[in-house]
């Protein structure tokens, strides 16, 4: 089946252009979504059941669409300085969906989208004092658990809700523990050194592991125990020590064992790599071999139905898929003078 990719784009650090590309996966052009051109795109997510029903997270709110991205609603409105930054389809009820944004906060709509609910906000400790505002970057959620949400937070770790987003546990105490090893050090926003493992860009949760979130963060990618209450580094800088930056981890739709994970040498650097798991992130491989990554590794894009296809996007706009599983790979740039992609989708 071929599938639409979603590339969300922001020029808030360069490029000149902000908002959404998006081709088919047999196609070799990519097109501007204009109807939403200027605003900065954050997340994407596809309706798992009716793929023509499409969400993005930006800086104006929860925008719709119900053509692939032609034309958009806005359904959640950004107040004040409010942006959103993540959005979810339950895996149960993909009438139930998450967002989340900065100041750090969550709306929930049980209804497919038609009303929301704008949850309480988060009784966590905001660490990082100095630097922007904590914002949910992405959240899970295992079928096993429905009502257990986990959030990931940049730059503020990671959070639990065993109550579908009513209150909240702060993960983060013993990502700061760890940070007081010397490698796991880093303070570039603030003059916290815990800074870097606070820092999640991702989080994951499997079917297959239902109480063990994953986190791709800036000093790696780290395992949950004790439901989340502890982590432990999956040295990830094993297999290059200059690439553990941390920027995605996925679960692949079509297999609860199988993850995918993006990693580079910093925020806005020269080199990445995409790795797979496939024993639930015990051990990884890279997959992306032959192809040449001029910048961070920004975000993977499994398709849905067809385990062959993968799609991943650096930060300076190349694009690569895979037709056979990562054996081998083309490259499709966006085009010139697009932001920086900041994610990707496939459905």
């Amino acid at each position: 089946m071929t599938n639409t990719i979603y590339v969300g784009v922001t020029n808030r650090t360069g490029g000149s252009v902000s908002g959404l590309y998006r081709r088919t996966e047999d196609s070799d052009t990519w097109e501007f979504c204009d109807a939403i051109t200027g605003t900065h795109v954050h997340a994407i997510a596809v309706h798992p059941e009716d793929p023509p029903v499409v969400y993005a997270a930006t800086s104006k709110g929860l925008l719709r669409s119900e053509d692939r991205g032609t034309t958009w609603t806005c359904v959640v409105e950004s107040e004040g300085r409010e942006q959103l930054w993540s959005v979810l389809f339950h895996p149960n009820d993909p009438r139930t969906i998450l967002t989340g944004g900065a100041p750090l906060g969550l709306h929930r709509s049980d209804d497919g989208g038609r009303t929301w609910k704008h949850m309480p906000r988060p009784k966590v400790a905001e660490r990082m004092v100095g630097a922007f505002p904590s914002r949910i970057m992405r959240m899970g959620v295992a079928p096993q658990h429905p009502d257990v949400i986990w959030a990931g937070m940049e730059v503020n770790g990671a959070m639990r809700s065993d109550d579908g987003g009513e209150s909240w546990t702060d993960l983060s105490g013993d990502l700061v523990a760890l940070s007081r090893e010397p490698h796991l050090e880093s303070a570039i926003l603030t003059k916290d050194k815990a800074e870097g493992m606070l820092d999640v860009h991702a989080i994951c949760v499997s079917s297959a592991a239902p109480e063990t979130p994953f986190l791709a963060l800036r000093m790696g990618l780290f395992r949950g125990e004790d439901r989340g209450m502890h982590w432990t580094d999956l040295n990830i800088g094993q297999h290059a020590a200059h690439l553990r930056y941390g920027r995605d981890i996925v679960v692949a739709p079509w297999d609860p064992h199988t993850l995918f994970a993006c990693v580079a040498d910093s925020s806005r650097g020269q080199a990445g790599r995409l790795y797979r798991s496939e024993d639930t992130g015990a051990t990884w491989t890279q997959i992306d071999r032959g192809v040449s990554v001029n910048s961070t590794m920004m975000g993977v894009a499994p398709n849905p139905a067809n385990p062959a296809r993968i799609h991943c996007v650096t930060r300076q706009g190349q694009t690569f898929s895979t037709d056979d599983g990562g054996a081998s790979w083309r490259a499709l740039p966006l085009p010139e003078g697009s932001g920086a992609a900041v994610a990707i989708t496939c459905g």
